[in-house]
């Protein structure tokens, strides 16, 4: 992007539908990134088209960002697959009345245009603030600030895979500078944080309410949030059983968590019964598949907690009977979904600032590998296939830009940053759970 490499493939103008209102300010512009212009049945990279794109001014609530990072997760595969007009069917899914697939995150009447810019989350510098004329008081973010955000999936302009991106004010969160005895936060870390971190936040301290001294089985510990989940979880006192792949167990075991269990060769509610005497952990994180929370609550002591990520799951699955019989409790995190009201879309803030903090005070670390924002077809490959450890991070938004304090790559707390030249798995590794 930007002088010097490649001519995007094709030129879109993606504009707010209009869904914003009030005054914009500042004038529409013209940048790279990467964009799907049409639903996918299933992830494909042809979907991803490097475009030169016009992003609006901000208007009413809104700020324009300039991206130096961008998170890859597996649901911005899933987002090209999503139907215009989706189920709100909780339970069942459902499908969608286009050509896309089951979707239950934003709500019943939620629209998902095409074209979008693709990317869920970016760290970077607010470059112009829209007005809200409504307010005597406006936000306290300026021109020039450090934040990192989750996009609204329901907006088209928002993407993170982009040089610019249009962002809701009150979801933004601010990186915060280094102070004593605290490290400098760069963009690459920020942005790993709503998805990752703050979805291990809410889960473990919202949801699950997890108390010191207690024991948690965390399925997909190697992946994003897994990896967080588990440092957050020793963190705060709990024992932590987990399970990842063979390849993985040494990386899961480093975490911090007290007993690793290979999926491929072992039973993991048996392992976790024996390791309880029986009785069964106090919760459990179900981060590697919504159809294996039935099958994994089988470890959870009468009364325990499960928290499910990867969706919502299926009412008719002949094991979901431990729910009722073990009088479970279960929850589900589905960040997205905050962007639901003005009120809940607040929330986003809190939690990406709180994830933050943590990080800032050596609650946890990171993976990371880092790669060129020219190759989201390779990243977003290995992302949708399973075989990522940790996060990848996009970066080179702006090459011909000098390289400041923010591009430099030197936390104490960054377990690994390269740039991945070849976005392989880890020999033998399947899938990161």
């Amino acid at each position: 992007m930007g002088a010097g490499t490649s001519q995007p493939s094709s030129s879109h103008d993606i504009n707010g539908n209009g869904r914003t209102s009030g005054k914009a300010l500042g004038n529409a512009l013209r940048c790279h990134g990467w964009m799907v212009s049409k639903c996918v049945r299933q992830w494909k990279a042809a979907a991803a088209i490097n475009s030169e794109i016009t992003i609006p001014p901000p208007g009413k609530g809104q700020v324009r960002v300039k991206l130096y990072a961008a998170a890859v997760n597996p649901v911005d595969a899933k987002r090209a697959a999503f139907g215009y007009q989706v189920s709100s069917s909780l339970f069942t899914g459902g499908l969608s009345r286009g050509t896309g697939v089951a979707s239950t995150m934003l709500g019943p009447e939620t629209l998902f245009p095409f074209p979008y810019v693709m990317g869920v989350e970016g760290a970077g510098v607010i470059e112009s603030v829209g007005w809200d004329s409504s307010k005597e008081q406006q936000y306290d973010f300026q021109v020039g600030d450090r934040v990192v955000f989750l996009a609204d999936m329901s907006q088209p302009f928002g993407g993170t895979f982009c040089q610019y991106a249009v962002v809701h004010a009150d979801a933004l969160g601010k990186i915060p500078a280094p102070t004593d005895g605290n490290d400098f936060i760069d963009f690459v870390e920020a942005s790993t944080m709503p998805c990752s971190a703050g979805a291990a936040y809410v889960a473990l301290f919202d949801k699950l309410r997890v108390e010191r001294g207690r024991s948690i089985f965390i399925s997909g510990a190697s992946g994003g949030v897994g990896s967080v989940a588990v440092q957050l979880a020793k963190y705060v006192g709990l024992c932590v059983l987990a399970s990842c792949s063979t390849v993985n167990v040494p990386y899961v075991s480093s975490l911090g968590a007290d007993f690793v269990f290979d999926y491929t060769t072992n039973n993991v509610v048996k392992e976790c019964l024996e390791h309880t005497q029986s009785v069964g952990v106090d919760y459990v994180l179900e981060l590697a598949d919504a159809a294996l929370a039935a099958k994994h609550a089988e470890a959870l002591r009468f009364g325990g907690s499960i928290c499910v990520l990867p969706g919502p799951m299926n009412a008719n699955d002949a094991n979901s009977g431990v729910f009722f019989r073990k009088q479970i409790s279960v929850s589900y995190v589905c960040l997205a979904g905050l962007y639901g009201s003005e009120v809940t879309r607040k929330l986003l803030r809190s939690v990406v600032e709180e994830s933050l903090r943590l990080y800032q005070n050596g609650a946890f670390r990171l993976h990371v590998e880092t790669a060129s924002i020219e190759r989201v077809r390779d990243v977003m490959d290995v992302v949708a296939s399973g075989h990522a450890r940790g996060k990848i991070v996009l970066t080179d938004f702006h090459p011909t830009e000098s390289p400041g304090v923010d591009a430099a790559v030197g936390s104490r707390r960054r377990k690994q940053v390269r740039d991945a030249a070849k976005l392989t798995a880890p020999a033998g590794d399947a899938t990161a759970r």
